[in-house]
């Protein structure tokens, strides 16, 4: 994907380069307040193999955690996240490196102080950056569109969402137009186009490069169908990449601007390339360390949580059993059982079979609503994480009746099949709850993207996003 997203290089760099320095003023500080300011020239080279270990831990735990690539939406809250998870990690390397030397890389009073000036400056650029500076028109990303059609209404709307930080601004829509021979002929927004909308500019198949050239994009957007008007225009379109121009085909902007793959899209060859950059056996080992380490870490807190949740349950209906598992599809193929902690009544299935869960059920207790909401009813597949059934990110497994059922409508949809199955995953996270054919097509493009870009810095992302949920039950469509 970061072949198709050059233009966010540079806003990587001076992010970095901005949280570099903010820690640099905190380290100054911090050591200044607690040491003085004659000590801090010497205090810092004497420490200065520390310090450099806690700045590379915290650009790359900001850098893991997304802090500097764009947000589909402007969230106080992943700012947050990307602060704690930054400063844990700082707080780690110290502990670590502490541990191997025999000896404190940095004294914790001058550490203390220098993470909590950091720590506000940090938010207070964060809120500045992402409120006030990349809302203005100045730093906008420029784009054109290449295409008059329906797709490019679709894709303006997509990238002009308010939300979107950077912001980005369509300065022109761009049609190939055979009868055009010599300069393009810009166009006024069509009649019943908001004030300000994008100008149409016609222009000659040899003249795009240059059309695109002279509105200075830092973007273009392929919103045309592969046909004969465009023979001519690929080989311009690739001089421009190589010119410093992000150019994005229909297949980039879903990927880059929607976190997912249009079934629409993908055939087979797409798959068989697709493939090769799939998760090798390396990173899986890795995937399943993490999962263990994981729930390793958190099962003090899920034991004491599922006694809570037993009592709930007994409490509601105390005849019924506390536990509900079934059959589900795992890596492969597989048939493996799921547990949960049951939020239906008892005997929910045994007039209409397998069948969907759907929002507001009427099967599902009161207190299983509660459960439900907090993902707290699959604790126990905590479990089948640790026994290598599951891992805490990737697909959500479905059962094999309904499987059956998908495989016969929805092209490729035992292609999430290939990792294994995850109690969390870019799906859920990105995708409201549903329960129809559509929804389930709605999420293997989701599925499809997390395949593509599996690595252990996104199941990292995904993981605090989904604290979200369990943490304040909020909707399930964040970045």
């Amino acid at each position: 994907m970061s072949s198709h997203r050059s233009y966010l290089h540079q806003q990587v760099f001076w992010l970095a380069t901005l949280d570099g320095f903010c820690l640099l003023c905190g380290v100054v500080v911090g050591m200044a307040i607690r040491l003085g300011a004659v000590t801090v020239a010497p205090y810092f080279l004497e420490t200065l193999s520390g310090w450099l270990y806690i700045v590379l831990a915290v650009l790359t735990s900001n850098y893991v955690t997304g802090a500097y690539g764009q947000e589909l939406k402007a969230s106080r809250f992943n700012m947050a996240v990307n602060w704690a998870f930054s400063m844990m990690v700082a707080i780690l390397v110290v502990s670590i490196t502490s541990y191997a030397w025999f000896s404190a890389v940095v004294g914790r009073g001058v550490l203390f102080l220098a993470l909590a000036v950091y720590s506000v400056l940090w938010l207070l650029t964060r809120m500045l950056i992402y409120h006030y500076f990349f809302k203005k028109d100045q730093l906008a990303y420029r784009v054109a569109i290449l295409g008059t059609g329906p797709r490019a209404r679709a894709d303006m709307a997509l990238v002009q969402n308010d939300n979107l930080r950077p912001r980005h601004k369509v300065v022109a829509l761009i049609q190939v137009d055979q009868t055009v021979s010599g300069s393009p002929i810009r166009v006024s927004a069509p009649a019943g186009e908001a004030e300000g909308s994008p100008s149409v500019i016609h222009c000659a198949a040899s003249h795009v490069a240059a059309t695109i050239r002279s509105l200075a994009c830092d973007v273009l957007l392929v919103a045309e169908e592969r046909d004969e008007t465009l023979a001519g225009v690929y080989s311009q379109l690739r001089r421009l990449r190589f010119e410093g121009v992000s150019v994005l085909s229909p297949l980039n902007v879903s990927e880059v601007y929607g976190g997912k793959v249009p079934l629409n899209l993908v055939d087979e060859h797409w798959l068989m390339n697709a493939s090769q950059g799939f998760i090798s056996p390396i990173s899986l080992r890795f995937k399943r360390i993490m999962d263990i380490g994981l729930v390793v870490l958190v099962s003090p807190l899920a034991l004491g949580l599922s006694a809570l949740v037993a009592l709930v349950i007994k409490v509601t209906e105390f005849q019924a059993p506390m536990f509900y598992s079934q059959e589900r599809v795992g890596r492969f193929g597989r048939i493996f059982r799921i547990h949960k902690f049951r939020t239906m009544k008892e005997g929910a299935e045994a007039a209409q079979g397998a069948v969907w869960a759907v929002e507001n059920d009427p099967r599902v207790t009161w207190a299983g609503r509660s459960l439900r909401k907090y993902r707290l009813d699959e604790l126990p597949q905590l479990w089948n994480i640790f026994t290598g059934e599951m891992s805490l990110v990737g697909p959500r497994p479905e059962r094999p009746e309904i499987v059956e059922k998908l495989e016969k409508t929805i092209p490729y949809y035992r292609e999430r099949e290939n990792i294994p199955p995850g109690l969390t995953g870019w799906a859920q996270i990105r995708y409201p709850y549903g329960a129809t054919m559509e929804d389930s097509r709605a999420k293997l493009e989701f599925d499809l993207y997390y395949l593509q870009n599996l690595s252990i810095a996104f199941d990292i992302r995904i993981i605090l996003r989904t604290l979200r949920i369990v943490l304040f039950g909020m909707e399930r469509q964040i970045r």
